[in-house]
């Protein structure tokens, strides 16, 4: 009894975190996500802060990727080329912002963009609901295991940085390379680029900086296919 007890304590504790916070995939499932569109794992991995920033412009509050790893569970599979239905859980959506959706096939050690929504990403969504938010992985994305990354600066309020992460499969090319650029990462620790709160920066979401992003190529090394073992019958 007072094991169950503690347990619907953390469930309803982790809750009220979700109602503080703002934004996070809902479907994929984020790494170690609180929804029902989640493997189920141990409630001791459970993220119930899941929705909150990754930093401040002053300071760094957790990596990216957050968590190194998910529960165990069967990652969605997507074909190269498919646009997938994403769903985000919306907290505060703070007037929209700017969205960066990136790919990585190194658990998080290499990104690239495959995706902008720029300036009025998620200006529309209603806080506290559920938002749909396509993106589409590109026709000649290489298979493997990917984790997808959807990066969020606010327009309006405290200088953030967001970042929710899913584990997915691609089936594309065997092998081969996926060229765009790499992601601005900004309002994330005082050393990274600077972003204005839209209403006091005359319009200025921070295009320049979204145009200096540099070109980056990610090779995928091709994996070797099973043969097919055949039996022949030999006459001795």
């Amino acid at each position: 009894m007072k094991s169950f007890i503690t347990a619907a304590s953390i469930l309803l504790s982790g809750f009220a975190l979700l109602t503080e916070a703002h934004v996070s995939f809902r479907y994929p499932c984020p790494r170690r996500g609180p929804y029902a569109e989640c493997p189920q794992g141990d409630w001791s991995l459970i993220d119930y802060n899941i929705r909150s920033p990754l930093g401040t412009h002053d300071a760094i509050a957790s990596p990216m990727p957050k968590w190194p790893s998910s529960f165990d569970g069967v990652r969605p599979t997507f074909q190269a080329g498919q646009t997938v239905s994403a769903t985000i859980d919306v907290g505060a959506h703070h007037l929209g912002g700017s969205c960066q959706w990136s790919l990585s096939y190194d658990n998080g050690v290499t990104w690239v963009v495959i995706q902008d929504k720029l300036l009025t990403c998620m200006a529309d969504a209603v806080d506290g609901s559920a938002y749909s938010l396509p993106f589409k992985i590109p026709a000649n994305a290489p298979s493997g295991n990917v984790i997808v990354n959807l990066m969020w600066n606010n327009n309006s309020g405290n200088r953030e940085f967001y970042s929710t992460v899913a584990d997915i499969i691609i089936q594309g090319t065997n092998g081969g390379t996926l060229s765009g650029v790499a992601p601005l990462i900004a309002n994330y620790g005082p050393s990274s680029p600077f972003i204005q709160e839209l209403a006091l920066a005359n319009g200025d979401y921070g295009q320049a900086l979204f145009a200096a992003r540099k070109p980056i190529t990610i090779t995928v090394p091709k994996k070797a296919l099973a043969k097919r073992q055949s039996k022949t019958n030999r006459l001795v």
